[in-house]
């Protein structure tokens, strides 16, 4: 939309102006008139003409007080002067602030034709120039971050010398000139049981950027340090800190910002102080084992600064005496018995709780252990053909600390299902019954009636539920329903998809229904349970 705004007390003059220029030529849509420059002033704010055709000698406010306020509050806008006068004091203005040309009166249309057509010209011409900046700054602003996220990692790798980013770092990310010392910082984006990562379904890239644009809206406030996504093994989110100001104070009012936008805190491990710039190498991998070396049993998600006399943690004494209670629970899953299984689990437990110390590192390891009997014990009842991935528990409560008592929980329930698989395997019409559940479990989202799986299975309908029945211990119907409920909860909880998707998604057709069975299920509707986040009576 292009529009014009003709200025003169004559009126015969304002009509002259409109029929001289062909204005379907500029795409103009909007003429306009006013008789002095108060008016003008006025319908310039409101319309945002293109080109202004002005008299110099008006009432009120006159055409040099006109354009000296138009330099100022429209400076975009190309101006035309028809004056009766080429006195200089009225042509000086004119040339001041920008006008593309000064005609006498009277005028020809020739004359008031070019001068709008090389008023035009300028304005489109820079409204082009002004267009291509401002895609460039956008193009500009997006990439970026990319640039100081790969540059500082390179940095801190070693694979870029600092003399090359200098200049760039003093004044784009504000690192004052001569700075000497620095600390890092690296946060894990698996803090609170990975629950930031599955907030953002999952997409690292994502989750990442989310936790640098926090982090930095703090640190750009005094320009006390800068947060970049890392780009090689080692760390998600890293940040290089070069203020007075005390970094573990910044950190902490980076975790309550993350806990207001969030509801959960973070895992960070800070260095020691370092030389700068030589020393950041160093102060990444001191970042890094903070983080690692962190007491899981002594202190709550947070800031871990870097303590030489905290390395190493891992009592050798304390953690050999694991190893027979790994190997106990391992003899346990072979029997298949839950029972059991879950007197070697809660042993082990025990002992880990026993540990003077129990960091991030050594329980990673040991949990990984217990993974290894587990997938040991798969192979041998299931065969090689078991391709089934095994994701380890998580271990961090609401708050995003940890949690022993709901690690053991968490897995005793995984050790429950697959003990039941496994008793499942070794009775005389299991067989059929697990293939059966294994359908159900793949094909939960379709409508399934007991005569289809009567016909799929070769059985009939009388057959199909007693055999599972007996199997199982649970009625086919029940198993479905709780099966669909679960997979509900899961996508109220971790998706913000609608409750109508919800329950197509589940196998449910009729939204109201679907509503019915949760709430018998759940003891809240759908909407009560999104509502409350995703928790009810029965987790």
């Amino acid at each position: 939309m292009t529009n014009v705004l003709i200025v003169d007390d004559e009126k015969h003059v304002r009509e002259a102006i409109r029929y001289f220029v062909p204005w379907d030529q500029y795409g103009v849509t909007g003429i306009y008139e006013a008789s002095n420059g108060r008016e003008a002033m006025e319908l310039v704010q409101q319309h945002r003409p293109a080109v202004v055709f002005t008299d110099m000698r008006m009432p009120l406010v006159d055409g040099a007080s006109l354009l000296e306020w138009l330099h100022s509050h429209a400076p975009y806008t190309k101006t035309v002067v028809v004056s009766g006068y080429q006195d200089f004091d009225y042509v000086k203005p004119a040339i001041v602030y920008g006008g593309t040309d000064y005609l006498l009166k009277p005028v020809s249309g020739k004359q008031v034709a070019e001068a709008a057509e090389r008023a035009f010209e300028l304005w489109n011409k820079e409204k082009n120039e002004r267009e291509q900046a401002f895609r460039q700054k956008i193009q500009l602003n997006v990439l970026r971050p990319l640039y100081w996220d790969k540059a500082l990692s390179d940095l801190v790798t070693g694979r870029k010398a600092y003399a090359e980013l200098a200049s760039a770092m003093e004044e784009e990310l504000g690192l004052p000139s001569g700075t000497a010392v620095c600390r890092m910082a690296i946060v894990s984006l698996q803090s609170a049981g990975g629950r930031l990562l599955r907030k953002l379904h999952d997409d690292v890239q994502l989750t990442a950027f989310a936790v640098a644009n926090i982090c930095n809206e703090i640190l750009s406030r005094d320009r006390s340090g800068f947060a970049f996504r890392y780009w090689h093994d080692g760390a998600d989110v890293a940040l290089l800190l070069w203020s007075r100001e005390p970094a573990l104070g910044l950190l902490e009012e980076i975790n309550r910002s993350m806990e207001a936008a969030y509801r959960m805190g973070l895992e960070i491990g800070l260095s020691a102080e370092q030389p700068f710039p030589d020393g950041i190498r160093l102060a990444f991998h001191q970042a890094g084992l903070a983080l690692d070396e962190r007491n899981l049993l002594g202190a709550p998600a947070g800031v871990q600064e870097f303590r030489e006399a905290a390395l190493p943690t891992e009592n050798a004494a304390e953690t050999e005496a694991l190893q027979p209670l790994a190997e106990r629970f391992g003899l346990a899953l072979l029997t298949g018995d839950p029972e059991r299984v879950g007197r070697a689990l809660a042993e082990f437990c025990e002992r880990l709780t026993g540990l003077p110390l129990l960091t991030g590192s050594v329980f990673s390891r040991w949990q990984e252990k217990i993974m290894d009997e587990i997938r040991r014990w798969l192979r041998e009842w299931a065969g090689d053909g078991d391709a089934r991935e095994l994701k380890l528990p998580g271990y961090s409560d609401e708050a995003g600390n940890f949690s022993l008592v709901l690690w053991q929980r968490r897995l005793m329930e995984l050790l429950t299902e697959l003990c039941a698989e496994f008793r499942l395997s070794r009775t005389s019409d299991s067989r059929i019954v697990l293939e059966i559940r294994d359908y159900l479990d793949r094909n939960f989202e379709r409508e399934l009636t007991l005569q289809h799986i009567a016909e799929r299975f070769y059985l009939s309908r009388e057959n199909v539920s007693r055999k599972f029945k007996q199997v199982t211990g649970e009625n086919l119907s029940d198993y479905l329903t709780r099966l669909r409920i679960d997979k509900a909860k899961s996508l109220i909880r971790h998706t913000d998809i609608r409750l109508s998707q919800v329950a197509e998604r589940v196998g449910y057709e009729d939204e109201k229904y679907f509503s019915r069975v949760f709430k018998k299920a759940t003891g809240l509707t759908p909407r009560e349970y999104r509502k409350l986040g995703g928790t009810d009576g029965t987790e």
